[in-house]
């Protein structure tokens, strides 16, 4: 009987000591059994800054210029001099090299020869013909008056369409040698090779008595030097795939070259290619946006690896927090008025858009006599170290910026503290605010009096 007793006394003891902790005090909502002091998390704090923020696509590219020129042989001969040197600046017209021109000045006079031949060919056949035509009209005068057969006549004429044939086709000949001659000359001018543009000889790939040879479908052929016009570059970016769509031509951008990333060099999006491309052995989609070079510095040079900023979007007027302040919480950790906030602002989606964004809710939390209280935001634009903030804030709030471990256990109603370091700066700011409006209020009772001072004087200078 007895041991009934204690259990059923341990039993009411139990219960009470489990309604006595479901009970919470309405003041700041905590059980109303509090055997403990809650230990505040240390945080960190920021307020809201309002100015410009600049969203940013970054991407990798490779300065080139935007006038290069590739010069190549147009035929198989050896380089019997050349004219220039890597660096050297050249404008269009300017020897580059020069090749052996002993076969195609033979091929011309050989051309030369066989013109003249067939010329005198056809005065030949041109002579037969006229003797035929002759002899012809001969033979037809003959048979009309029955003093010649009718085989001779015809004899005569098919030896007129002979040379008439001959005549033809001596003709025929000398349109082939003229041809020849025509593409013989034109191969003796290739072996004298001058710059098509102004530039500077940005790559020499071929040195005298070195035999080029022509491009062919299955030979790239050989490149003799390569020509770039240094008064205009331009970046070629590789921009991924996830923010290509953000970027359109007229944008303005920033260079920053590998040998000085500390000074950017303005730029401009020319184009974006329209199609992606992925590296051999890569995953990675990249779409290639061409950056017009706003400037003529001598430090910009074709083949140099750069980075390139392009603003995609700004706001002048924004309201921003440190992007580490903004977090991500499930719906169940939240209080039911932030959530049914959260649905509200929903509600022009369809039903896959909201149980998608409604997993996790992004919220700041803010401090408020030493308490942390959630707040649900609405973001704008971003950039590496801000985040708009649209809705949600002001500028007099103190936003918990951090630490991360802090972050990660903070719940609204949660006891927070400053650092002592944090604390002791605020309180220096604050004292100093003190002291400052302290000075401005004894400057201006200072000269209240000295105005006071200075009306009696002259109200007695007056009386005198």
């Amino acid at each position: 009987m007895r041991g009934w007793l204690t259990l059923l006394f341990l039993a009411i003891v139990c219960a009470g000591v489990f309604s006595l902790g479901s009970l919470r005090r309405d003041s700041d909502g905590k059980p109303a059994l509090h055997i403990a002091e809650e230990v505040a998390l240390t945080v960190d704090v920021a307020a809201p800054e309002k100015g410009e923020i600049i969203r940013l696509v970054q991407a990798p590219g490779d300065v080139e210029a935007v006038l290069e020129v590739e010069i190549s042989s147009e035929i198989v001969s050896k380089i019997i001099e050349m004219a220039v040197e890597e660096g050297d600046p050249v404008k269009a017209g300017d020897l580059l090299c020069r090749l052996d021109d002993k076969n195609l000045l033979a091929d011309v006079e050989s051309g030369e020869a066989r013109v003249a031949q067939l010329g005198a060919s056809i005065m030949q056949a041109e002579a037969d013909v006229e003797k035929a035509d002759r002899d012809v009209a001969r033979q037809a005068s003959l048979s009309e008056s029955h003093a010649t057969s009718d085989i001779e006549l015809r004899d005569t004429v098919t030896k007129q369409k002979k040379f008439r044939a001959v005549l033809e086709m001596r003709k025929y000949e000398l349109s082939q040698s003229e041809a020849f001659l025509k593409r013989a000359r034109e191969d003796l001018k290739k072996t004298v090779i001058t710059s098509p543009i102004d530039g500077v000889i940005s790559k020499l790939n071929a040195k005298q008595g070195e035999v080029v040879v022509t491009g062919t479908m299955n030979n790239a052929g050989t490149v003799i030097m390569s020509i770039s016009d240094l008064s205009s570059m331009q970046v070629r970016a590789r921009v991924d795939e996830v923010d290509v769509p953000l970027v359109k031509a007229g944008q303005t951008g920033r260079v920053y070259l590998q040998s000085d990333p500390d000074v950017p060099v303005p730029a401009r999006v020319v184009r974006v290619s329209p199609k992606g491309s992925r590296a051999t052995g890569r995953d990675v989609v990249t779409f290639e946006a061409l950056l017009e070079v706003l400037s003529t510095e001598q430090r910009i040079k074709p083949g140099m690896t750069a980075n390139v900023e392009i603003e995609v979007d700004r706001r002048d007027d924004a309201v921003t927090v440190p992007v580490e302040a903004v977090v991500h919480r499930m719906r169940r950790d939240l209080p039911e008025k932030v959530v049914e906030a959260f649905d509200r602002s929903q509600e022009g989606l369809n039903i896959s858009e909201r149980v998608r964004r409604g997993q996790y809710i992004k919220v700041i939390y803010v401090m408020e006599d030493e308490v942390a209280r959630v707040r649900l935001i609405d973001t704008g634009i971003a950039d590496t170290r801000l985040v708009e903030i649209r809705e949600g804030i002001e500028l007099k709030d103190r936003v918990i910026i951090g630490p991360y471990r802090s972050l990660d256990q903070l719940e609204d109603g949660k006891k927070v503290a400053l650092a002592k370091d944090k604390k002791d700066a605020e309180k220096s700011e604050s004292e100093e605010e003190e002291r400052i409006a302290e000075e401005d209020q004894t400057g201006e009772r200072d000269e209240d009096a000295e105005e006071e001072r200075t009306a009696v004087v002259s109200t007695k200078s007056t009386e005198g």
